[in-house]
């Protein structure tokens, strides 16, 4: 992929990922500056730490200040989603709002003519029976340990085109390695947590301990229904109360509290009266899933093959048919190129409408999904072809 020597901006947090890249980049002859980003508190150490690295390397750091913009939005976002009894994906609303929106806009101001980053996803040209001129999209890493790729189903292509990712062929430990053999010390030695804004990965306690900022109230119990779709018609029993509808997740089964002759798992939770509906384990499985705030990576016209979809990130791909729906225009149609292709591009003005939602329908019952995260869209090449939000 690279063809000629670049000036590159490599987003560093600190971490043996963001460092290889640097100094991968640097090894391959381009042009490289280090850019940090300030998202959430200012660590005189870590950038202390960052300058050192960084001088040793002979390379620039730019340090940025985007904690203001991070707070819009990322972390008030986060709040927003749970107050609508939702389970928030915050690291792919920071890849598409923050490290290649905010963060890829600075890099080009200082020059650069791409970003990089420690993401362990490929850019591969987009390839299958119908095309090979669409360009360079989203593949899966080779190491699928650490596959990304579902974090960036809500970016942009076009600011996806603007990156690199030098860690697409990598694992994990060949980088640790290798970073060692150059004797070059990691100033963030440890793992990132799940949620960088969120210490200690302990959510809850985030959420409690900054209710009056965010205006979130976590008191607001009601009532938990016991459901059995066993019996016609549908068991519907109210069993107990509830302490918020915040502190549950779709498919929960451990802290729901209640005594019971079987597991119960969280099925659904009802913002509109803020019930809480369980059930058993045969209740909790689907073969369904939608999802709206469609972004393609690539036109659907152009998938081809067996199509998957992931609805977690610790989740393989499953197979499944992907319907475009839109009620409003009474427009449904089950990708299946090449017999849709027709119909996909006469309607492009309809699919790429607000209204218009992704309807999945996996192979085989799956755990139920939790509104809120993400929707990835894969084809038979692990090539991420669109994303949405789950609903």
């Amino acid at each position: 992929m690279y063809v000629h020597a670049m000036k590159i901006a490599v987003a560093i947090s600190g971490g043996v990922d963001s460092l290889y890249a640097l100094i991968h980049l640097k090894e391959q002859g381009h042009e490289v500056f280090a850019l940090h980003a300030r998202f959430i508190h200012f660590n005189i150490e870590l950038e202390q730490a960052l300058e050192k690295t960084c001088q040793k390397l002979n390379v620039p750091l730019h340090i940025l200040d985007l904690r203001d913009t991070f707070e819009t939005d990322v972390i008030e976002p986060f709040f927003d989603t749970y107050k609508k009894a939702q389970t928030p994906n915050p690291c792919a609303l920071c890849n598409k709002k923050m490290k290649f929106g905010k963060l890829l806009e600075e890099a080009k101001k200082l020059g650069a003519e791409k970003l990089a980053t420690g993401h362990y996803v490929k850019l591969a040209n987009f390839e299958n029976s119908i095309t090979s001129t669409y360009g360079f999209c989203i593949q899966s890493a080779n190491d699928t340990t650490k596959d990304q790729s579902y974090f960036l189903a809500l970016t942009p292509i076009e600011n996806i085109r603007s990156a690199i990712f030098p860690l697409a062929d990598k694992i994990k430990e060949d980088i640790k390695q290798e970073i060692a053999n150059r004797n070059i010390e990691i100033p963030v030695a440890k793992e990132s947590q799940e949620i960088c804004f969120v210490p200690d990965d302990d959510y809850r306690s985030f959420l409690l301990n900054n209710k009056e900022k965010y205006n979130f109230n976590p008191e607001s119990t009601g009532d938990i229904y016991y459901i059995n779709n066993k019996t016609v018609p549908q068991e519907k029993r109210k069993i107990a109360k509830h302490k918020g509808l915040w502190a549950y997740t779709e498919g929960q089964r451990k802290g729901i509290g209640i005594a019971w002759t079987e597991p119960l798992y969280v099925i659904k939770r009802n913002a509109n009266d803020n019930s809480l509906f369980v059930g058993t384990k045969e209740e909790i499985n689907t073969k369904y899933a939608m999802a709206n705030t469609i972004n393609y990576l690539v036109p659907p016209h152009l998938w081809y093959g067996q199509l998957y979809a992931r609805t977690r990130f610790r989740e393989k791909q499953s197979p499944a048919k992907i319907y475009i729906q839109n009620v409003q225009a009474k427009l449904q149609i089950l990708i299946d190129n090449p017999s849709s292709t027709k119909d996909i591009i006469n309607n492009y003005a309809i699919i790429n409408e607000p209204a218009t939602k992704l309807l999945v329908e996996f192979n085989q019952e799956k755990q139920v999904y939790a509104p809120g995260q993400i929707l990835a869209i894969y084809d038979e090449n692990n090539f991420l072809l669109a994303g949405g939000m789950l609903y």
